[in-house]
C-alpha cells in the first residue's frame, strides 16, 4: 500500500500543503509580533521626543516629582495606556517604583538598565513576552527618574492566537483538500496505469481480445494506445506460435516413438506420451537424464561434448520391451542448447524376428524328425533286402512306421498350410447357423471309444439351451475336438474330463475341464504359442506337432470368440471358449 503511487501522490499533496500552511502562518505571526512591536517602539518614540523630554527635564518647584508624574499621566491616553499597557515612574538609582501600580515589581530589563545608564532604552525583543519602553529624565532640581512603558502583548498574543486558529482550520481544510485532490489527481493517472496493469496480466495469461480505450492524449493516451498496438501485435504472433506449437505436440503427441528433450544440466524440457509409457517414468518433474539411462552407460556430462558428432545409438532392455535409443545434440540459437533423445519400440520387430527364427527351428526339427525316421527304415529294408534279412513282417511293421511318419508329416504340413491361410485371412469357409450344443455332443460321442481305452470318464453336461450360432462347422469342431484330445491325452488312466456347455445372456461358453497333470504356472502364457510343448518329449511321444492350440486360438478369435484357459499342476486344467451371440 505504502508503495503505491495513490499514496505517494496524496502524500506529496498533504505535505505540500501542511508545509505551504504552515510557512505562510509562520509568516504571518512573525510580522504580526514585528508589527506591534514596530508600532510600540514608533508610538513611544513620537511621545518621548526630545522636545517632550526636555519638557520633562524643566519641571521646577518644590514638589517637581509631583508635576513630573501629573505630565506623565496627562500623556497616557498617547501612550495607550490600558489594562494590559501600565506605565510606571522608577527611581533611576535603584529602579524603585515611585509612581504607578505600587503592586508590581519592575524587572531589571536591559531596557531599564539602559535607561538608568542616562540613554532612553526602547530595544525591540520579539521573542519577549512583552514590550518596554525606557527614558531616563533629570529634572532642573538634579533629581533623576525613568518613566518606564511595560506592554505584557495580551492584545499581541489574542491576535496571534486568532491567527493561529485560522491556521489550523485553514490546515485542516488544506488536509482534506489536499487528499481528496490527491486521490482524484492519482486516480487520473492510476485509472489507466491500473487498466494497463490489469491487462498486461492477462495477456500473461494468453488473453489479447480487449482492448483499453484512450480517454486522453496526453503521455499516458500515447503510452495506451501503444499497449494496444503491442497487444494487437503479440495476439498475431502468439496464435502463429500456438499453432505451430499445437502442430508439433499433436505430432509428438500421436508419435509411436518415445522423444524426450533435457536441458545441459539433465532436466527434463519435453517428453511424450509414449517415452513416459516406453521408459517407465513415474515424475517428469524430477526425473534427470543420468537417471533415466544409468544402464546404457551415458551421462550428461559425456552429451556436453557430443556438439556436431553423428547421434549415438543404444540399446535398452527391459522386462517387458526392447528399445531402440537414438541420442543427438539439440541445438538453440546456433548453440548446444540440450540433448534430445528418440526412443523406439521394437519389441514386436525383436519378438518377431525370434518368432520368424524359432519357427523355421521348429519346423525344420519337426520334418527333419519323421523324415530320418523314414530315412533309416528305408535304408534298413533296402540293405536287408540285398542280405536277405528282413522277413515279411519285418517288412510289414517297417512300412507301417514309414506310412505312420509319412501321416505325421501330412498333418504337420497341413497344420502349416491352415496357420498360413488364418494368418492372411485366406482361411475362408462357408458358413451355416448350428447347434453348438449337437456339435459338442456329436464329438464327445466320437471320442468315447478313446476315453474308455484309457479307463477314463467323459461327459457332456448342457446346462441350458444354446442359441444357433453361424459358423464353418468343421472348424468349431477342430477346436473343440484338439482341446478335448488334449484332455484325454494328457489325463492319467482313471482320470475325467467334463464338457459343458451354457448361454449366458449374449454369450455362448463351452468348457472343457480335465483332472489330468496340469500345466505349471510359467507355462500358461505360451501354450497358444506355436510349437510350444509343456513336456516336450511327452508330446512328441504322444504324437502332436505343438500347433493344435494355437490353430484352435487362432479359429476361435477368427469368429470374435476368445479362448482362455486355468490349470493347476496335477489337479487339472480348464478351457473356456466363448462366442458372442
Amino acid at each position: 500500500m505504502f508503495k503505491s503511487i495513490s499514496y505517494k501522490i496524496v502524500t506529496m499533496f498533504v505535505l505540500l500543503t501542511v508545509s505551504v500552511i504552515i510557512l505562510i502562518g509562520t509568516f504571518m505571526i512573525n510580522k504580526t509580533e514585528s508589527f506591534y512591536d514596530e508600532e510600540f517602539k514608533s508610538l513611544m518614540d513620537n511621545v518621548f521626543s526630545e522636545e517632550y523630554i526636555g519638557h520633562l527635564s524643566a519641571i521646577k518647584g518644590d514638589d517637581s516629582f509631583s508635576s513630573l508624574a501629573t505630565n506623565i499621566s496627562a500623556h497616557s491616553g498617547q501612550m495607550g495606556i490600558d489594562s494590559f499597557r501600565n506605565y510606571f515612574i522608577l527611581d533611576a538609582k535603584n529602579g524603585k517604583v515611585l509612581e504607578g501600580d505600587l503592586t508590581q515589581t519592575v524587572e531589571m530589563t536591559p531596557n531599564v538598565i539602559t535607561a538608568m545608564n542616562g540613554a532612553v532604552g526602547g530595544e525591540v525583543d520579539f521573542h519577549s513576552k512583552y514590550m518596554d519602553y525606557a527614558v531616563p529624565v533629570t529634572l532642573s532640581d538634579g533629581s533623576q527618574y525613568i518613566v518606564y512603558v511595560k506592554d505584557i502583548k495580551t492584545e499581541t498574543n489574542s491576535v496571534v492566537k486568532n491567527i493561529f486558529y485560522i491556521i489550523f482550520e485553514a490546515l485542516a481544510i488544506g488536509l482534506v483538500l489536499s487528499f481528496l485532490f490527491g486521490i482524484l489527481l492519482s486516480k487520473t493517472i492510476i485509472s489507466p496505469i491500473s487498466s494497463l496493469t490489469q491487462k498486461a496480466e492477462r495477456m500473461a495469461d494468453g488473453d489479447f481480445e480487449d482492448t483499453i480505450e484512450a480517454k486522453s492524449s496526453d503521455e499516458i493516451g500515447m503510452l495506451t494506445n501503444s499497449f494496444n498496438f503491442m497487444a494487437s501485435e503479440l495476439k498475431d504472433i502468439m496464435a502463429e506460435l500456438k499453432n505451430e506449437k499445437e502442430k508439433v505436440e499433436n505430432i509428438l503427441l500421436y508419435m509411436s516413438d518415445g522423444v524426450i528433450a533435457f536441458g545441459l544440466d539433465g532436466k527434463i524440457m519435453h517428453i511424450n506420451s509414449a517415452a513416459v509409457r516406453m521408459l517407465g517414468i513415474d515424475d517428469t518433474e524430477s526425473a534427470n537424464f543420468d537417471a533415466i539411462f544409468a544402464d546404457v552407460g551415458l551421462t550428461i556430462t559425456q552429451m556436453r561434448f557430443m556438439e556436431g558428432a553423428e547421434p549415438v545409438e543404444k540399446e535398452i532392455v527391459t522386462k517387458d520391451m526392447h528399445l531402440k535409443a537414438s541420442f543427438a545434440s539439440l541445438k538453440i540459437n546456433e548453440k548446444l542448447g540440450g540433448i534430445v533423445v528418440v526412443v523406439q519400440d521394437v519389441t514386436k520387430q525383436q519378438k518377431l524376428d525370434n518368432s520368424r527364427r524359432e519357427f523355421v527351428a521348429n519346423v525344420s526339427h519337426e520334418l527333419r524328425t519323421p523324415i530320418t525316421t523314414i530315412k533309416s527304415y528305408t535304408e534298413t529294408m533296402l540293405f536287408g533286402i540285398d542280405d536277405g534279412e528282413v522277413d515279411r513282417e519285418m517288412f510289414k511293421n517297417f512300412l507301417g512306421v514309414i506310412d505312420n511318419e509319412s501321416d505325421r508329416m501330412t498333418m504337420l504340413i497341413k497344420d502349416l498350410l491352415l496357420l498360413s491361410k488364418l494368418d492372411h485371412d485366406q482361411a475362408h469357409a462357408e458358413q451355416s447357423e448350428h447347434d453348438l450344443a449337437v456339435i459338442v455332443k456329436d464329438i464327445v460321442s466320437s471320442l468315447q471309444i478313446t476315453a474308455k481305452n484309457k479307463n477314463q470318464k467323459l461327459v457332456y453336461e448342457p446346462t441350458n439351451s444354446l442359441p444357433p450360432f453361424k459358423c464353418n462347422r468343421g472348424r468349431i469342431e477342430q477346436v473343440i475336438v484338439n482341446i478335448i484330445s488334449n484332455a484325454i491325452k494328457y489325463t492319467p488312466e482313471g482320470g475325467n474330463v467334463t464338457v459343458t456347455t451354457m448361454h449366458v445372456y449374449n454369450n455362448i461358453y463351452i468348457k472343457i475341464k480335465d483332472t489330468g497333470m496340469g500345466i505349471p504356472k510359467e507355462d500358461l502364457p505360451h501354450v497358444f504359442e506355436r510349437f510350444y510343448r509343456v513336456d516336450k518329449a511327452r508330446s512328441r511321444q504322444q504324437g502332436g506337432t505343438g500347433l493344435g492350440l494355437a490353430i484352435a486360438k487362432e479359429i476361435v478369435e477368427e469368429y470374435g470368440g476368445t479362448i482362455n484357459v486355468n490349470s493347476e499342476v496335477n489337479k487339472g486344467t480348464e478351457f473356456v471358449v466363448s462366442f458372442n451371440v
